[in-house]
């Protein structure tokens, strides 16, 4: 009797273990990856954009000529924020997220996109209006110029 208890409470351990392994790596499926960020907005006359890798932010604004670059570190939290964001979006579909206005094609906003590169693989939006992206992808967009 002893054994049948004994084996009951291996199987049933090594279950738990099993189980909880394979819930932590699905919740992070981006960890371990090499992710970069680009958005990009630009019209006649004025440029925006941001470059977020897992070590720094690039922010480069240009207006009239003239080139401001801020750099920084990435918080390991607004990392953390934007892989759940990114998890949410299916990045294979990215390009045919339908855009909510589009003033971009008459200069009434600045034309934006989106690049996620996920190991070497780009995935890219279709151009959409600067400050109103699809919005599968508003929290990920917001994310990154919250930067």
């Amino acid at each position: 009797m002893k054994k049948i208890v004994v084996i009951i409470l291996v199987v049933l351990l090594t279950a738990a273990m099993v189980l909880g392994c394979s819930s932590s790596k699905s919740s992070s499926k981006m960890a371990g990856k090499q992710i970069t960020f680009e958005y990009k907005a630009y019209t006649r006359g004025s440029n925006l954009s941001y470059v977020v890798t897992r070590d720094s932010i690039v922010h480069k604004e240009s207006m009239m000529g003239e080139v401001t670059t801020y750099k920084d570190k990435t918080d390991s939290a607004e990392w953390d924020d934007l892989l759940a964001a990114t998890e949410k979006i299916s990045l294979e579909k990215m390009e045919i997220f339908e855009v909510p206005s589009k003033k971009h094609q008459f200069d009434g906003a600045l034309a934006a996109t989106l690049k996620v590169i996920v190991d070497g693989k780009e995935y890219q939006t279709a151009t959409f209006d600067h400050g109103n992206p699809p919005a599968e992808i508003k929290d990920l967009v917001n994310d990154i110029t919250g930067l």
